[in-house]
């Protein structure tokens, strides 16, 4: 949580404030902020990729962290939030990074300061690419964000890169590309946003499939790649050997 200024100089800003008296519960901020933003295209919404982030996300704008449109930071950190006025909302216990507002005007800029700069791109994949696909993906009006879903979404999106490379490099016969994708993919799940996000498996998973991948087995590649959306799926469903590794990862943590 951030400091709070001392109450004395609190009570002197209210009381020159003229707007102190007025009330508003969330709906009646949001309401009063959609009607202040300038006009423009509703973005498309897209379903998180993961069900592990939907605790990163609060959709409606709580009272004390009014989202403006303008401005993507809220200069809201961690949780919980003193000036929420509903009766429970998601939010992380253990995250104090800041709150973002994934409807601001501003977001493209706010994501661009929070690529990692040690992530590992695959072959063709440019920083510029990768960031916009992050905003596209984040982008939704009256929803915040903590700063550690834009990183997870980085990882996340680079992570089907690899397993879209992984797979091109494998139909190319290129020893060295796959070796390289089969690396990344191993390395994946010690990534620190999907480490800090992991609700309970997922990393797991990620191991298990990536010693499928690194024998060589290609019908894991793409069982991954049907899960995952990645590139160079060939749109054979493979659900039944998801699962099958999917319980190979639960078997192996008992």
């Amino acid at each position: 949580m951030t400091p709070r200024p001392d109450i004395p100089l609190l009570d002197a800003l209210r009381a020159a404030d003229p707007a102190a008296a007025i009330a508003l519960d969330t709906a009646e901020a949001t309401a009063a902020v959609r009607r202040a933003r300038p006009h423009r295209p509703p973005r498309r919404r897209r379903v998180f990729w993961a069900a592990a982030l939907a605790a990163l996300v609060v959709v409606g704008v709580p009272v004390g962290a009014v989202a403006t449109g303008f401005a993507a930071r809220t200069g809201w950190f961690g949780s919980p939030n003193p000036g929420d006025d509903r009766g429970s909302f998601f939010s992380t216990e253990s995250d104090d990074t800041e709150w973002l507002d994934l409807g601001a005007d501003d977001l493209p800029d706010v994501v661009a300061s929070l690529y990692p700069e040690w992530l590992p791109l695959a072959p063709g994949v440019t920083r510029e690419a990768l960031t916009a696909r992050v905003v596209d993906a984040l982008a939704h009006d009256d929803a915040l964000a903590q700063e550690t879903l834009v990183r997870r979404t980085f990882e996340s999106e680079a992570y089907r890169d690899w397993i879209g490379a992984w797979i091109a490099a494998h139909d190319a016969g290129d020893a060295a590309a796959r070796a390289r994708a089969t690396e990344v993919l191993g390395e994946a799940a010690g990534w620190p946003a999907m480490v800090a996000t992991d609700g309970g498996g997922v990393t797991d998973t990620m191991h298990a499939f990536a010693r499928r991948v690194a024998t060589g087995d290609a019908e894991a590649a793409q069982a991954l790649a049907q899960i995952e959306n990645a590139p160079g799926w060939d749109g054979v469903d493979r659900s039944a050997l998801g699962a099958e590794i999917y319980d190979e990862a639960r078997e192996a943590q008992r």
